[in-house]
């Protein structure tokens, strides 16, 4: 008698911390409340579920029949439930500290709830470094699921098998997630997937799907075609007649021995290796692979992971920080700073694909909203501190106040990269820069027919996309001094095609700290008439408990009268019904935080957005305003010309 074909699945579910009530709601609507009742029905069908910290917090406030089902089918033995990092980071650019306290919030959580301690977990975007081992046996996890090109990398050639590896003799089983299943499950015939099964049952091998909850009726045309065309009803059916043998994962290793022991490179899955990379290297790596055989794929890798750190400064930036509070809130036992900053460590605004949500301002928003909450909880000493926060081997000034926190940049035109109101819990400066993106290239049509994964779905860019594909050439940060040609206009400004005359803006400033103010001084040139003129620009910034008062000196260093346009750049993430703009003030925030400008400049103003792709298409996305106050001025030799700018807390006033 034939031995019957064994069919592993895992279904991953998440939605970030910070996303949309709605899209919650629709989701479960769409997708994991019928999953669940169709699987409920089909007892015998054994699966593994994983299920993020935000949405099991979810169900169990808002969805009592999943939670419910879920109960029973655990208690039942269908379904093996899946750990993780609770709030879903990439556990790989987590402190250890941090990675073991969110792999013990989701134990605790499961066995409290479902009392079971998981032996397996769910890696976030199966982000791999061969570290993981020790840290995920330390917190009590036997194995986990990668994605099939980890194992092609380390040269494997049977993946219909799970292996077993290590990291200071600390063991660690993984199942590699076959890849020909993702594309074939839910979006092809079952035919088409029989024929497939049967080859792996040839070979006495596991059939191993671990792969998104959200294809099974979130995605684009997959409720129609999973539940009200009955792809999923046929599919379990499907199962059971044709005798397949569904475990679960732990049912495997308590049965067979691993097929040997393996060490895998960094990696995550293949989409995600390209989407890290800059356009111009993921063009190449395309050619690559198109001009070389399939036996190549273990020499071309793509990217990884913590390359996004440098692709998106602003990913760097919000992941230092982390780091920067983690350290803080540890050095304490203050649990709920400490939850705090495990709500803030999801790796959603990481991060930029198809998914991904670093595009996306509420996501990022949530993620400051949690850190900034963790590091208010946890007192700092007063005055200003100059350290590396982001280890570029160059010195930040950092102020933290009750009202205000501040980072600023010396040595990036002494500008601010952060500016932080902790009433609101808000970084007031998280605009996303505008730039180059492979997809922004592409024109392709759109494809006929039913059945397509995310990853197959050509996009077409939409009309009038030219406007919002623009590249900025240099961060959306503030207190960048500008030098302007005097023919500079708005546009020419908002569209970057305007000629800078200074080098202030990305250069080095000197520091000097006298508290409770901080001096940023420059000499540079300014190009004049095609002659370069020196200039000296200082800065002072002096936090004064419910206001920062920033103070401007240009001073004309050359013997002559020089005619200057003088503009000092500032980046606000504001939605339009926040920001009010007048003559020489701001308001923000809808007037609870007032920025003011003496004397009265001409005020340039702007908003900025972004052209970015998505699991639907493309979208069109606010990242917040640009704000430009600038005057002309005629200095003599050795003369001066001062501003002033503040930012004021207005609540209630």
């Amino acid at each position: 008698m034939n031995n019957p074909s064994v069919f592993l699945l895992a279904v991953h579910n998440h939605q970030p911390v910070g996303n949309f009530s709605s899209v919650f709601e629709k989701a479960f609507e769409d997708c994991y409340r019928p999953f669940l009742r169709e699987l409920h029905k089909h007892p015998a069908i054994k699966f593994a579920a994983h299920y993020s910290g935000p949405l099991l917090e979810y169900m169990g406030e808002k969805e009592p029949e999943c939670l419910d089902i879920l109960k029973d089918m655990v208690a039942s033995g269908q379904v093996e439930l899946l750990g993780g990092g609770f709030y879903e980071p990439i556990l790989t650019i987590l402190p250890e500290e941090d990675r073991q306290g969110q792999l013990r919030m989701m134990n605790e959580f499961l066995e409290d709830n479902f009392q079971i301690r998981p032996r397996g977990i769910w890696l976030t975007e199966r982000v791999w470094e061969p570290t993981l081992p020790k840290t995920l046996a330390r917190a009590g996890i036997e194995y986990t699921l990668l994605d099939e090109e980890h194992f092609h990398y380390a040269g494997i050639q049977n993946l219909y098998a799970y292996y077993i590896t290590e990291d200071e003799g600390y063991p660690l089983k993984i199942f590699p997630i076959d890849k020909k299943l993702r594309y074939l499950i839910p979006f092809q015939t079952l035919p088409d997937i029989e024929s497939y099964l049967e080859e792996i049952k040839a070979q006495n091998g596991l059939a191993i799907l671990g792969d998104d909850g959200e294809k099974f009726g979130l995605w684009p045309g997959t409720k129609k075609w999973v539940y009200e065309e009955g792809w999923l009803a046929k599919f379990l059916s499907f199962l059971e007649e044709k005798n397949i043998q569904t475990q679960t994962y732990s049912e495997v290793i308590d049965r067979r021995p691993p097929a040997g022991r393996v060490y895998l490179p960094p990696a995550s899955y293949e989409e995600m290796m390209e989407w890290v990379l800059e356009p111009e290297d993921a063009a190449f790596f395309k050619r690559l692979k198109d001009e070389n055989p399939a036996e190549a794929r273990r020499y071309l890798r793509g990217g990884f992971f913590r390359e996004f750190f440098l692709k998106y400064l602003e990913s760097n930036h919000l992941h230092k920080r982390m780091i920067m509070i983690s350290r803080k809130v540890n050095r304490t036992s203050n649990e709920a700073a400490r939850k705090e900053l495990y709500k803030g460590q999801g790796n959603d605004p990481l991060w930029h694909g198809v998914f991904g949500g670093l595009y996306l301002p509420h996501l990022r928003e949530a993620a400051y909203d949690h850190l900034l909450k963790a590091d208010a909880l946890v007192p700092s000493e007063s005055g200003w501190h100059i350290g590396d926060y982001d280890q570029d081997a160059r010195a930040e000034a950092i102020w933290q106040g009750r009202t205000f926190g501040l980072l600023l940049k010396p040595a990036f035109g002494g500008s601010l990269v952060e500016i932080d109101h902790f009433p609101l819990s808000r970084n007031l400066m998280d605009v996303l820069s505008r730039r180059k993106e492979a997809y922004h290239v592409r024109q392709l049509s759109q494809p006929n027919g039913k059945g397509k994964s995310i990853h197959e779905l050509a996009k077409e860019l939409p009309a009038g996309s030219e406007n919002f594909i623009r590249c900025d050439r240099h961060p959306r940060y503030s207190a960048l001094d500008h030098f302007l040609h005097p023919e500079t206009t708005l546009e020419k400004f908002q569209t970057a095609a305007y000629d800078e005359q200074g080098d202030f803006i990305d250069q080095p400033y000197d520091i000097r700290v006298h508290e409770p103010i901080l001096r940023l001084h420059r000499e540079g040139h300014v190009l004049v008439a095609g002659e370069k003129i020196p200039v000296c620009v200082q800065k002072e910034i002096e936090p004064q408990g419910q206001e920062i008062m920033i103070r401007y000196m240009i001073r004309n260093l050359a013997d002559k009268t020089t005619h200057l346009k003088f503009g000092s750049e500032w980046n606000f993430y504001q939605i339009a019904e926040e920001i009010a703009v007048s003559q020489n003030e701001v308001r923000l925030c809808g007037g609870r935080i007032r920025f003011e400008v003496f004397p009265r400049p001409e005020i340039w103003h702007f908003a900025l957005q972004t052209l970015s792709q998505s699991e639907k298409g493309y979208d069109i996305i606010h990242q917040g305003f640009c704000l430009l106050p600038w005057w002309s001025v005629t200095l003599s030799g050795g003369e001066e010309f001062r501003a002033q700018f503040s930012l004021r807390d207005h609540r209630g006033t």
